[in-house]
């Protein structure tokens, strides 16, 4: 994915990467002074995927322990950037995965396995950050609800399918919701002909653009463009 952005920006956003690693140590030292951890001395690269906002890997089979953030969602540069309450709570989150491997979980948080289970909830809860897989816009503001996440969850048999699809569901919202236009770009309708996108509305799973076609002023779903392959002119 690092093909569609363009060399400039990625220079730009390269500048932005010792003021975001201070952000992020600042916080990782605090949390290893309150916990007795060492996330802070774990390396820190940065990227331009496009498909995934952050990442822990811990070491073993051939790889070194990291932390990786993509500079299209954290770097302030990036019409994409994430809210600051949002970044907080990306790096929150990448953090709950680090305490997966470095601390001992209580038993009675075991109870439903993987990277994203009960035993990661449980160090989000204890970090603040938000227990939910996805990111979803917002999500780092809101009021967490840890009780609720950490009680198991899997005693009815449905349970599981409803809560794989609501996470595909928010998974798919937040990508709707990136915004792949700017003001100015110039779009071809299959119907309307050549049109000017005048504004960029941000909601909760989508982007709706205002674009001017030689007849009309019209409101478009970004995505529907997107799914339509309707590419913009430079």
């Amino acid at each position: 994915m690092d093909d569609l952005i363009s060399e400039s920006a990625k220079r730009q956003l390269r500048k932005e990467i010792p003021a975001l690693k201070a952000e992020i140590l600042a916080l990782y030292r605090s949390l290893d002074r309150k916990f007795g951890l060492h996330a802070a001395e774990v390396p820190i690269e940065f990227g331009f995927d496009e498909e995934r906002l952050g990442a822990y890997t811990p070491s073993g089979n051939g790889q070194e322990e990291s932390f990786y953030f993509s500079l299209v969602f954290v770097g302030y540069l990036s019409r994409e950037s994430l809210h600051r309450e949002d970044k907080l709570d990306l790096y929150r989150h990448e953090y709950a995965h680090y305490m997966q491997f470095h601390m001992d979980i209580p038993q009675e948080y075991r109870f439903r396995s993987g990277l994203h289970g009960s035993a990661w909830k449980y160090c989000c809860s204890l970090v603040g950050a938000a227990p939910s897989e996805y990111y979803r816009f917002g999500k780092g503001r809101e009021k967490h609800d840890y009780e609720k996440a950490l009680n198991n969850p899997w005693k009815n048999p449905h349970t599981a399918l409803l809560d794989l699809a609501h996470r595909k569901r928010e998974a798919e919202d937040s990508r709707n919701r990136m915004i792949r236009y700017r003001k100015g770009d110039t779009v071809v309708h299959p119907k309307f002909g050549s049109g000017t996108i005048e504004d960029l509305e941000q909601m909760t799973g989508s982007v709706r653009l205002t674009i001017r076609f030689p007849d009309a002023v019209r409101k478009i779903d970004q995505k529907w463009l997107l799914r339509s392959n309707y590419k913009k002119r430079s």
